[in-house]
């Protein structure tokens, strides 16, 4: 059981938990203990797509983090909570009057590359500790700015005092502070009432298993939405090795190949069967970098 799952995170359970039940209810239709893990966390209150990595799918975890992400979000102006969202308390309050007009001039304001500043309340480490550990016991958390990308931005409804804006971001995006920053922009300030990431990369909520569902499969109902770790890397490009070359990847060995562009690859056989995931450096050669094949 190899591959990644598409889950469907419900509200009000963290991703911690979530992944748990997860690997409890495989390790219950298997017989086996099977190494899970995850592209990247949702907030507890936060609903929508979460990559769960399976048994080889964990050692693409990291490639996964990286893609690009999409959300509905739902804010409420006029109140500033100190989390940036609904399960924080409220810190300052104002009236809020603007138009929907000038609400969507914030809003597209964003479709930009900017250096934002994640939430005190994040899961970032500072010094190795959490932000939100430091914030909770009300220390200042110096949390530095990070480079952004804002692709698409849309106002999908204004219903004073609360608004709802989908967004197609760079990873590592925190839509919280994007719903304060169109807030504090707006005069009145505003916090996230409610969150739903519904991609990342080319792979949609539309397509995933809600977690409920997930915990009432069979092992070959759970195989049969399993994606491959082929597949899951479809934005990777590909090198196809003749016979013998397999073998000296899988081995680890380093040699050259008819491949132009530099940068990591996915490595298939003859067959098409991933072998593992390469680097091709200077003047062409191939490096393994993790090697599935058994």
């Amino acid at each position: 059981m190899d591959g990644i799952l598409l889950i469907d995170k419900p509200e009000n359970i963290t991703s911690n938990r979530l992944v748990q039940k997860i690997r409890k209810h495989l390790k219950k239709i298997t017989g086996r203990d099977i190494k899970i893990g995850h592209t990247g966390t949702l907030d507890f209150f936060a609903s929508g797509l979460m990559i769960i990595t399976v048994g080889k799918g964990t050692k693409i975890t990291e490639y996964l983090q990286g893609l690009d992400k999409e959300y509905i979000a739902t804010g409420e102006l006029g109140k500033i909570t100190d989390t940036y969202d609904r399960q924080g308390k409220v810190i300052q309050e104002k009236p809020c009057n603007i138009t929907q007009q000038e609400l969507e001039k914030i809003v597209l304001s964003f479709r930009k590359t900017y250096m934002q500043t994640p939430p005190p309340y994040s899961a970032k480490r500072i010094k190795g500790t959490r932000a939100y550990k430091l914030a909770k016991k009300g220390l200042e958390v110096p949390l530095k700015p990070k480079k952004v990308t804002i692709y698409q931005i849309q106002l999908l409804d204004f219903s004073p005092p609360e608004f709802t804006i989908r967004v197609f971001c760079s990873s590592g995006t925190y839509i919280r502070s994007i719903i304060k920053e169109i807030g504090d922009l707006a005069g009145c300030g505003a916090y996230t009432k409610k969150l739903r990431r519904t991609k990342i990369g080319s792979f949609s909520v539309d397509r995933a298993t809600g977690l409920e569902e997930f915990l009432m499969m069979t092992e070959s109902e759970t195989e049969s939405i399993l994606i491959s770790v082929k597949d899951a890397l479809y934005f990777m490009p590909e090198i196809v090795l003749d016979e013998g070359f397999d073998r000296r990847f899988t081995m680890g060995q380093r040699f050259k190949v008819p491949f132009q562009e530099k940068g990591t690859v996915k490595v298939l056989d003859r067959k098409l069967n991933l072998l593992g995931i390469g680097k091709v450096k200077e003047e062409g050669v191939l490096q393994p970098v993790k090697v599935f094949a058994n």
